[in-house]
This record gives C-alpha cells, structure tokens and sequence, in this order.
C-alpha cells in the first residue's frame, strides 16, 4: 500500500508520508544553531529530540482512516492523527531521555512539552488536562490497536527495521501504560498554572520546539527547499554610500561617515570571546546620523565574525515600529544587495508577491508561505509582526518564532514600545538572547534603559547578569549630541489652549516664508486648525499651501500629500502642514518650524526631528511645545505625561544638545515607579503556559473596536473591489474564470485560471486585501452609526466585515481634504 501524507488531486501532486517525516526530521535538525540551549537541557539533546519529533509528528497518518480520508474524502472520527502521534512520541522519548544527562524532574517536563508540541500542532498551542479526556483516550486507543496491527508495514515503508523492533514498536504504541498514568497529563497542566513548575525557561522552549516542528511541517508539505543563509560582503554599504553620496561634503556627511567608521570599529576590536559572549548592542544616535545603513553594516561584520567562530550564518532581521519606514529602509536595503539575498517584507499591508528576490517565479500561495515564515536571508518586518508573534498560542504566528534563534535582530526606535511593556519586552529580549542565543542591536536617539526595565521582572540571584552585558556600538554618543544645534523646544504650557488662542499665537510666531509643520493630538483637532489656518491663509492673500495629514485619509492619499510636500520642502518652497501623530511614523521631512501638542517626551523628539534635519536652516530652530485643551489625556497614559511634565516645568527653552539628557532623566523617572501590571500580568502568565492570558498582550492598543471603511475613490479601488467579490465567493468546484489584470497588474491576467486550490485562494484573496489596505480607513464602531455607510455586501452579495462609499457617493461621507466625514466631529479621537 501506498502512503501519503498529502494529496492534491486537481494538481496532480501527491507527497508520500515516509518522504514527509524523514524531511520534515532532517530540515528540524539543520535548523537548530549551535548556540539554542535551555540551562540544562543542552544543544545535543534539542537537536536529538526536535529530530524524533520531525519524524514521529504524523506517523498517525498511516491509519487506514487517514488514508482513506486523504484519498477517497471518507469521513471519520479516527481519521485524527496528531494525538496518536503524540502518544507514540512521549513513550519514545521517555525511554530516550534515559540516555542523556537530564535530572528526573526535567526529563518529565521535556517529555510533555514535546507530546503538547506534537498533539498540538495543527492547533493553537495551549497546555491544558482536557487534552486526556476519558474520550481522547478511548478515540485514540482504538487507534493504537489498528496500528499495531499495522507495524510491520509502517517499519518497513519508514525502513526503520531492524533499528526499532516489532516489540519496542508496540511499546511506544501502549496506551494502556498512558492510560494508568492519566494523572500525569491532568496534573502537569495544573501544576504549570500553579506554579509549582514555573519557570520561564519552559516558555521559551516551548514556542521554540513548537515552532520548529510546525514550520518546518508547512514547508515541506509546500515542497519549498530550504536555502542556507548568504553572507553578504560588508564593503557593500560602503561601495552604496559612495554611489549615493559620491564626492559630496557637508559637516552632516563628515559627522555620518565618522559615526559609521566608530560603529564599524567597535565590532572588529572586538576579542573572539567577546563577540561568542557578548548578545546585546546599543546604537544611540541622533536624528540624520545614518543609523539604517550603519547598523546593517554592523550587523553584516557581526554576521561575519559569527560564521567564522560558530560555522554557521545569522539571518538579519530589523523590526520596525512604522509600516513607512519599512518602505524607506526597504529601498535602501535592495540598493546595498541588489538580487544577492532573499529579502522578506512582511507586515499586515505587505505586497508578498515579490518579496522574494529571485529570478524564479514563484506561485503566490509559496511567497505567501515563505514570507509568514520569514524563510529569506534578511527579514523586514513591523513591531506588531514581531512582538506579537512572541506573546501568543497562535499556530500561524508562532511558526516563524524558531527564526529568531541565532539570529541578529536589529530593533529599530525601540522608545516606540509602550511604556507599560517595557519591562516585560526588557526581560523577554534578554531571554531570547539567553536561550535562543540571538544578538540584538537596540537602535534610538533615546535609549529608554530596556534591559535595566527588564531587570526589574527577575529574581537576580537566579539570573546570569553577564547575559545581559551591552555594547555601545557609539561609545562616544553623546559628542554627536553635543555637537547638534539643528532645534530647540519652547514650552507654552502656562494654560491650555482653545482653536482661537491657538491660531493667534501661530501666526504671531510663523513667517509666510517659512515651512512648517503642526502636529496634535487628535483627528477631530486637526481637522479644525486646518480648516481654520487654511481659510485664514486665504484671507490674507498669502500663497502658501496648506496640507493635511491623517489616517482619516485613505492611505494612498497620505502617500499623495508626503510626496506633494516633500516636493516642496526639498525646493525651499514654504509649506504648512496639520497632522496627527502619523508624521511621527518616521516620514522624513526637514520643516523650518513645528508647534507640537503636549505629549510624552519620545514624541516630542520625533516631532523635532521633522525640522532642520539636514542642519542646513540655521542654529536652534523652534519647535513650539503647547495644550490644546486636554487632548493629551485621551492619548497617552498618566505615567508618560507626568515625568515630561515634570521636566519641561520652569523650562523657557531646551536646546538639542541637551535632548539626551533629558531623555536620560525622563527613563530614569519611570524605572522608579517600578513594573507596571500589564508587564507583570503577561511575565506570569508566561511562566504558567497559560496561553489564555498572554494572547491579552497586544503592542497597539485599542482604545475602541474599529470599522472598516471601503472608500470606492477611483477606478483601481473598483477593480479591486471586482475582484476581491469574485475569489472570495469561489467555490473551488468549477473553473475560476476571471481577468485580473486591473486589479493586480498584466503579469495575473491569465495567471490564475482553472481549478485553484484552498491555498492559492487564500493567498491571492490576501494579495488583493493588501492593496485594497491602500483605500479603507478606520472609524471607530461606536461613532459609525453618525454617518454609516453600507456594509460592503451590498456591493454584490458577499460576506465580509467591510463597510463601504460607492463612487457616486463619496461626497457624502469622504472629504477630498480631509478624509471620512463624520458629522459631528466624533469619528475618531486619534
């Protein structure tokens, strides 16, 4: 009889199952770098047990029931194969385990985590007693004896014979033993969730076996080959900055290329042991000093050594707070490795259809697969992808989490993450160098302390301080600062201002000469001040343009306005600009001016860095710090307002050289007030493997549900739209019939014809939501019902969660200028 672990009839492919696990075995093994190691549960066992369990995960799968499933679509309640698998598994191991140097207590917890990684892995991961309910066990009882009957088939098809024995194989099959021992499964669980057997190692090792097995699984099943990582030559910045800057002088280049020189050094002065000891790196810089590309080249020297002392190659992966400085960083990065490296973009609105940098065309459901599973050289994800992947039981985010392990991890604007989580982000960084054996380089103009906030989550007396050891790759930071004399803060905080003072005091503080950017707190203020400087400007006869920017306006238009006031900025033409928080994003835009509206300090220093980036405007240009009514209360926790507060009080003006200081003074001010509970909350629930509570963690807030808002602005959102209708309600029983190349480009105009299966479907419906993203805004659920467009089903019979505008009748709920209309200012408060 012939075997398979997967079928696809429409295709014509079959995999067979004894390919499957010795694959799925053989790629677990290579995956592990030699540095992935849980105290005393050391490399050589991981390796051999992550090997057991690639090959064992699906041996359920030669059921008759299964088969008879895949081949035929005769359904039944035995068909189920991870359970019985997972059985097999924890006898196997439990007599494995005897040959390694593992205490008893450990040995039992390695041996449960495995069975948990394997009955689990089609499912979210959770640890819980009712995996080993009365009727599991009778299913997969039934199961044991069906396959034991079968034992000289499956030994024979996997050629294990005469390693593994007819009698040893009925052995690992005997639930009866499990059975007797039932107790086991009920109180392990409980005894994590009451933690008895706490400890934070098992997390982490956890999600590591876990995602290993499930990843590994996706991809061969995918029949995707699994590349080793190129190491690129570190000259290749250097050659880039040359092409870019050419013969160029400027005291900012001088100042750039001499910071690069600095970072650069620090790595190749470093010993042999420091560079195998050493897991963290800190690069505090200003703004426009070149931290992108100097902290690739640091990585791509880190990457360098690490290969020459360990023999083997680091993926990079750079986390990004903001989807538009993906994009930037993005551009830079193709630039420096043209097609030499596989680059992954992943993030909620990434086009993942060319992602991969290869001459090969790749199907789109594979470059789906690859990029959810960071399966590249260099890795550009958003802190949301990344984060969020760390703090939950979620099989589709966990399966990339094995690629963080020997890697090196560039975090960039590290202040980004919420104050409330910075201490149990502080101490996960810290774990995951520790077990994972992962370097990071922490990128900031203020250095927030992360590490000294993780601190604070351990008990120190069982904690190796030497783990978590930094190196500042600019040791001589702060001359970089001391140096700057681009911006300067001027607090206006005496009282809080309405629209009419406000709008007094910009035009007695602004020039018709000069650029300038306002950013608030809120998209109901913003919206009042531009309207109201737009009709003032007007008034007085005075030419300048004024823009707005906000997520109120569909992304596509927020593109359009960067771009048109950018254009202006870079030919000295004047320019006003009204904007949320969403210029903070890392836009690089260099202003004369700015007046801010009270927020914590980090924001305030984004904000300055907006104006006089390049240094060429002249010294201390003012960035006006004010309140306008209590709109930062609705924004920002109490903690983060008060120690900026507290600074800025009695302050006539803070020049930028003293930015680092304060920044220093405001990190200092928050570590006193301890851990918050949020951090606490989900650091414990981590420790108990209670899956429930840590899927609470969540790295954007919401301050309320949201909506989403199709706006049918023009013909491209129309064929997108078309589209989207047409393979979300396919069948995948006859033909797919449909011309997609308004929608997508020529390349798909026939490209997807004829029987599709579930993966290609769920694949190219994601490719078309992803460039739908560029027309829908976000309205609170709550103030929808002021204005309400209708649900996007109406549009032509489909279920979906979208609301949609039509075309002809945009003027009723989208302003050109503005973005969505909401009729009494309430649509969104941020």
């Amino acid at each position: 009889m012939e075997y398979l672990a997967h079928l696809d009839k429409n295709k014509g492919y079959k995999q067979l199952l004894k390919d499957h696990l010795k694959s799925v075995a053989n790629l677990i093994k290579k995956q592990i770098p030699p540095l992935v190691c849980f105290d005393d549960i050391s490399n050589d066992i991981i390796r051999e047990f992550c090997y057991y369990t690639g090959y064992i995960h699906d041996i359920g799968k030669y059921s008759d029931y299964f088969q008879e499933y895949l081949k035929n679509g005769k359904d039944s309640r035995l068909k189920n194969h991870a359970h019985i698998s997972a059985c097999f598994l924890y006898n196997f191991l439990n007599e494995k385990v005897q040959l390694f140097e593992v205490d008893d207590k450990n040995a039992k917890i390695i041996t449960f985590l495995y069975y948990i990684c394997t009955r689990r892995h089609h499912d979210s991961l959770r640890v819980e007693a009712s995996l080993f309910t009365d009727d599991k066990l009778n299913e997969i009882e039934e199961l044991q004896k069906h396959l034991s009957e079968k034992a000289k088939d499956i030994l024979g098809d996997l050629n294990l014979r005469p390693k593994v024995s007819i009698e040893e194989f009925y052995n690992y099959f005997r639930i009866d033993m499990m059975k007797k021992n039932k107790a086991f499964f009920e109180y392990m669980p409980s005894k994590f969730h009451n933690g008895k057997l706490s400890h934070i190692r098992w997390y982490f090792f956890l999600i590591y076996i876990f995602s290993l097995l499930i990843d590994m699984d996706k991809l061969d099943s995918a029949l995707i080959e699994i590349e080793m990582t190129k190491n690129v030559a570190v000259d290749r910045v250097t050659d880039y900055l040359h092409l870019k800057h050419g013969n160029e002088k400027s005291s900012l280049n001088e100042r750039r290329e001499k910071a690069r020189k600095n970072m650069v050094q620090v790595i190749e002065n470093m010993s042999d042991e420091e560079i195998r000891k050493v897991k963290f790196f800190t690069l505090t810089a200003p703004t426009g000093i070149g931290k992108t590309l100097s902290s690739l080249q640091s990585a791509l020297l880190l990457q360098k050594r690490i290969k020459e002392l360990e023999n083997y190659t680091p993926k990079i992966i750079v986390a990004i707070p903001f989807i538009n400085i993906i994009e930037q960083n993005k551009m830079e990065y193709e630039n420096v490795f043209g097609r030499d490296v596989k680059m992954i973009v992943h993030h909620r609105l990434a086009d993942f259809s060319s992602v991969v940098n290869s001459t090969e065309e790749i199907p789109l459901d594979k470059a789906l697969l690859r990029t959810e599973a960071w399966d590249g050289d260099v890795i550009l994800t958003t802190f949301v992808q990344f984060f969020q992947s760390i703090y939950t039981g979620e099989n589709r985010l966990l399966k990339k989490i094995n690629k963080l392990a020997g890697s090196i991890v560039i975090l960039d604007e590290i202040q980004s993450i919420p104050q409330e989580y910075m201490p149990l982000i502080g101490a996960t960084l810290k774990m995951i160098a520790k077990y994972y054996g992962t370097r990071f380089i922490l990128m900031t103009a203020t250095q927030p302390k992360i590490l000294e906030f993780g601190d604070m989550l351990f008990n120190q007396s069982s904690y190796d301080k030497e783990d978590g050891k930094e190196v500042q790759l600019l040791p001589d930071y702060k001359f970089y600062f001391e140096g700057l004399q681009r911006t300067k803060f001027v607090p206006i905080l005496e009282e809080e201002l309405d629209n009419d003072k406000f709008i007094k005091l910009f035009f007695e503080k602004w020039s018709y000469y000069k650029s300038c950017l306002i950013v608030v707190n809120t998209i109901k203020r913003s919206i009042e001040l531009y309207t109201r400087i737009k009709e003032t400007i007007k008034e007085m006869d005075i030419n300048i343009p004024v823009y707005y920017l906000s997520t109120n306006i569909l992304p596509i238009k927020r593109r359009e306005v960067i771009e048109k006031v950018r254009d202006l900025l870079d030919n000295n033409k004047p320019v006003i600009l009204v904007s949320t928080q969403t210029i903070e994003a890392g836009v690089d835009m260099d202003f004369d001016m700015a007046f801010r509206d009270f927020a914590p300090l980090d924001s305030l220093i984004q904000t300055a860095g907006r104006v006089n980036r390049s240094g060429k405007k002249g010294n201390y240009l003012p960035v006006y710090i004010v309140k306008l009514g209590k709109d930062n209360q609705y924004i920002y926790g109490l903690s983060n307002r008060k120690y900026t507060e507290e600074l800025l009080k009695d302050m006539n003006e803070i020049l930028e050289c003293d930015y680092v200081k304060l920044a220093e003074r405001y990190y200092d001010l928050a570590l006193k007030d301890g851990v918050d509970d949020k951090s606490k909350t989900i650091w414990d629930a981590m420790m108990k493997l209670d899956f429930e509570t840590i899927k609470e963690f969540k790295m954007i807030e919401d301050i309320e549900e949201v909506c989403d808002v199709f706006v049918e602005i023009n013909e491209k959102a129309s064929a997108l739209a078309d589209a989207f209708e047409k393979v979300i309600s396919y069948d995948g029983k006859s033909d797919f019939d449909y011309d997609l190349s308004v929608a997508l480009g020529d390349e798909y105009k026939d490209k997807y014809r004829g029987k599709l299966g579930i993966y290609e479907v769920k694949a190219l419906l994601k490719l078309i939501e992803s460039k739908m993203s560029d027309y829908i805004v976000q309205i609170r659920r709550s103030k929808l019902l002021e204005n309400k467009p209708v649900e996007f089903n109406a549009r032509g019979d489909i279920q979906c969660s979208l609301y949609w505008v039509p075309f002809q009748q945009i003027e009723y709920y989208y302003d050109e200028d503005t973005g969505f209309i909401d009729k009494n200012g309430k649509a969104y408060i941020y």
